[in-house]
């Protein structure tokens, strides 16, 4: 969450959400085809944090658990397997809940093209042990080992890397390749293009390596919405895939455009912006994320509690809760009497309970 006494720096992280392509049926022999009781599309479930002992397992869209809470953590499904972690190993479970791939790994990412990144400790136990991060496949097989101190989830079919110890930035392929290097930093790569930085600049490149827009930028963050954040003379602005200014740059901080409309730091208070610049809803929250689903999270600190606006800027659930998250498949993960202490409630603010399947 952006709060008024922060400034805004990190790369932000995005999940990825491959459609399968439908429900499993039954056997040639059915006198008609009828899909298996409880079979689902991987879309069609996803993870949450279900009883007390703060567990993650999965629902469906009828809000009953199709997968028990086993995990300490667990993903979206991405091309039919989600990245869960167990007993301090990261591995990935299909869509029975099954292990896919057994949990091995210290850490580990989604699926894309067929390809995920995953990171083994060579001493788990040890906070400065050596790194080995590799590329698998949906069997769990290598399919290239790297040399790179870290590597990051794939975007457009590269993936943003660390690429030694000394602060080489690049870009590695879907084979580990190093297909860019050179950077001080790096952003993924969306719409086509990445934002980088060499010297203390920022400009964009495209896969090719090309400088598209010039390295003349404070800092970037990569493309959403056909707009990129960019600082000029400490101020947050935004520019089109020519670099032409189309918000100029006149905020205190700035996020990357959400569902139409980007969160802006302005004056000590944050407010949402349209597509030109044009205040959708006027600055006048303490704190606040971006829109998911419709609906954001803001808070006054007078108030010390967050809720929910919607796109009119107009208080959807009021403030009451400790912690909030963004709105995902039309449930809000919140915290009311104390931080981690996790439920669930809808879009009208109704506490959500999780149900098991009903017996066949």
């Amino acid at each position: 969450m952006l709060n008024a006494s922060t400034t805004f720096g990190g790369i932000a992280f995005v999940v990825l959400i491959s459609i399968a392509s439908g429900l499993q049926g039954c056997s040639a022999d059915s006198e008609s085809p009828r899909p298996t009781p409880y079979a689902y599309a991987e879309n069609e479930i996803y993870p949450v944090v279900i009883g007390d002992d703060h567990l993650m397992g999965y629902v469906n869209d009828s809000r009953q658990i199709v997968i028990e809470a086993q995990f300490e953590h667990a993903d979206e499904f991405r091309e039919g397997l989600a990245a869960a972690w167990k007993d301090g190993k990261y591995g990935y479970i299909d869509i029975s809940g099954k292990w896919a791939i057994e949990p091995r790994y210290d850490y580990a990412y989604g699926f894309e093209n067929g390809t995920a990144v995953t990171m083994q400790k060579e001493d788990p136990d040890a906070s400065d042990s050596v790194e080995y991060w590799n590329l698998i496949d949906a069997s769990g097989k290598v399919k290239a080992k790297t040399d790179s101190f870290r590597i990051y989830d794939f975007s457009e079919g590269l993936a943003p890397a660390w690429l030694d110890y000394e602060g080489n930035k690049g870009f590695i392929d879907e084979k580990g390749k190093v297909v860019l290097e050179g950077y001080d930093e790096v952003d993924f790569f969306r719409e086509g293009l990445a934002a980088v930085s060499k010297a203390g600049k920022w400009g964009f490149i495209d896969r090719t390596g090309k400088v598209v827009i010039p390295l003349i930028y404070e800092h970037a963050f990569s493309f959403s919405g056909q707009r990129a954040v960019v600082k000029v003379a400490d101020k947050w602005g935004f520019i089109d895939h020519q670099g032409k200014a189309i918000i100029a740059p006149r905020y205190d901080a700035a996020h990357s455009f959400s569902e139409g409309l980007a969160l802006v730091k302005f004056k000590g208070k944050i407010g949402y912006i349209g597509p030109a610049g044009q205040w959708a809803i006027p600055p006048e929250w303490d704190e606040a994320e971006d829109f998911s689903e419709g609906l954001a999270a803001v808070s006054v600190n007078s108030v010390q509690k967050r809720g929910y606006i919607n796109k009119k800027g107009e208080l959807a659930i009021k403030p009451e809760y400790l912690e909030t998250f963004p709105a995902e498949h039309g449930l809000m993960k919140v915290s009311r009497d104390q931080v981690g202490e996790y439920f669930y409630i809808d879009k009208q603010g109704n506490e959500v309970e999780f149900l098991p399947l009903p017996k066949e």
